[in-house]
């Protein structure tokens, strides 16, 4: 298996690089290059995090600022058949303090920001090379790719996206409007990491920090739906030797009273798999999301919920990946085990904000949200949420409730600058475990699509 996937890979980049959509048709080997397309993005990145009243001694205000962006190339298409390839980059600006230092974690660069780009100074990586096929019906994917579903997703909130290896399909079932889509992922690639490999982000129960180990990959396969007034999604996931998980999602879009609302529901469950290094997963989720269309276009108000209910606490031997001394984990069963999402928060609960939610808390509990998506202006998106987060109380590790306030602004330039846009998206948290009394995210970022 590994010789063909590097076969896949070797095949993509020597065919040189290309294509998502259809640049151009091509009718020979000549005009697939020659017709194909240059596309991207520049991205200036300021990402600061403040720490306010009791918090462990160890923790520094830390800041990063980066410039990078990405570069694609993409041929036409051939009989069905295009390639791309896409450079990613993430450059110190010479404004990031490198000053060392050291807490009881090990990092030593305790002024620096590691989200960005890692602890180095630069970051440059082929994210993307691959060839595919595709006609009106039908895709197939094959090598270094973004993937993009509710568990397996970009996670694109700085300099460079979360990037996977492996095969993809799309298939439309008739004039439905259902799809079919199978991915299979061999390699992962964070967004701090200039390369592929088999490990994930698993952060596991609490004693039980961070699974180093080779994870296998991931397969998943989905079905959904859009309809006018109807959407439906069911989803299966296989963490390879840990888990496995279904998701399930809906929404219905009633007009009455003047007014169009929309009501969504989710469900998750996810059991152990195979070695269960992770330990004895057994969690599900409830989720409800209820909101109102406002006139004119300006956007729309919801409130959210999610429950985790508890199905108890084990302990479970492991071992300590920092000293590689025997311990027992404390596993609160009803925590989720979620590989490419957990430490970014970018799964889909409704509750999830860009630095909290009960994916990241790794307990059982409950969360609702209060929020709102605006349109005052067409160049201008506002939005504003409140959340709390009520998580298991268990006295080996209590996990505090939280509450979490977050505004997020973008402004969308047009005429000679179209293309360029500025957003701000400012999170205070109160009572994170280990983060202090409350801690507040200011993520600052210009982009210009080209």
């Amino acid at each position: 298996m590994k010789k063909f996937r590097l076969s896949l890979l070797t095949a993509a980049l020597g065919l040189g690089i290309g294509g998502n959509v259809f640049a151009a048709e091509a009718t020979n080997l000549s005009d697939w290059f020659s017709n194909g397309d240059v596309s991207g993005d520049a991205r200036l990145y300021d990402f600061g995090r403040d720490y306010a009243g009791a918090q462990p001694a160890f923790l520094r205000d830390m800041n990063a600022v980066s410039l990078g962006g990405k570069v694609k190339f993409e041929t036409a298409t051939w009989d069905g058949f295009s390639a791309a390839a896409a450079l990613y980059g993430a450059y110190d600006i010479g404004m990031n303090n490198y000053t060392p230092g050291k807490d009881p974690t090990g990092y030593n660069l305790p002024y620096l920001n590691p989200l960005l780009m890692g602890t180095n100074r630069s970051q440059t990586s082929l994210g993307e090379a691959y060839l595919q096929y595709q006609n009106p019906g039908f895709m197939l994917r094959a090598g270094n790719e973004l993937i993009d579903n509710p568990w397996i997703n970009p996670s694109d909130g700085f300099m460079i996206p979360n990037l996977f290896e492996g095969v993809s399909t799309k298939m439309s079932l008739g004039s439905s409007g259902a799809q079919l889509s199978i991915d299979r992922v061999f390699e992962y690639k964070n967004r701090s990491d200039a390369a592929f490999d088999e490990t994930s982000l698993s952060v596991l129960p609490y004693q039980k920090v961070f699974y180093p180990g080779q994870t296998g990959g991931a397969t998943d396969a989905g079905l959904t739906y859009k309809g006018q007034t109807v959407s439906a999604a069911a989803w299966l996931y296989q963490w390879d030797n840990l888990a496995q998980m279904t998701y399930l999602e809906g929404g219905y879009t009633p007009a009455f009273a003047g007014r169009t609302w929309f009501v969504n529901g989710q469900y998750v469950n996810e059991i152990g798999l195979g070695s269960e290094e992770v330990g004895p997963i057994n969690a599900q989720v409830y989720g409800l999301k209820l909101g109102m269309n406002l006139e004119q276009h300006l956007g729309n108000i919801f409130v959210a919920y999610n429950d985790v209910p508890s199905n108890g606490v084990t302990p479970t031997p492991g071992i300590n990946p920092t000293t590689g001394s025997r311990i027992n984990n404390t596993v609160y069963n009803g925590n989720l085990y979620s590989p490419y999402t957990q430490v970014y928060n970018t799964d889909p609960l409704y509750t999830t904000v860009m630095n909290y939610g009960l994916v990241n808390a790794r307990a059982p509990g409950s969360a609702w949200m209060l929020g709102a998506n605006l349109h005052p202006m067409n160049q201008l998106d506002v939005i504003p949420t409140i959340s709390e987060y009520y998580t298991d109380q268990t006295p080996a590790v209590v996990v505090p409730n939280v509450r979490a306030y977050m505004l997020d602004v973008v402004w969308h330039f047009s005429g000679k600058l179209k293309g360029l846009s500025l957003r701000d998206r400012l999170g205070v948290e109160h009572d994170v475990p280990l983060m202090g009394s409350a801690y507040v995210d200011n993520r600052i970022m210009m982009q210009y699509n080209f």
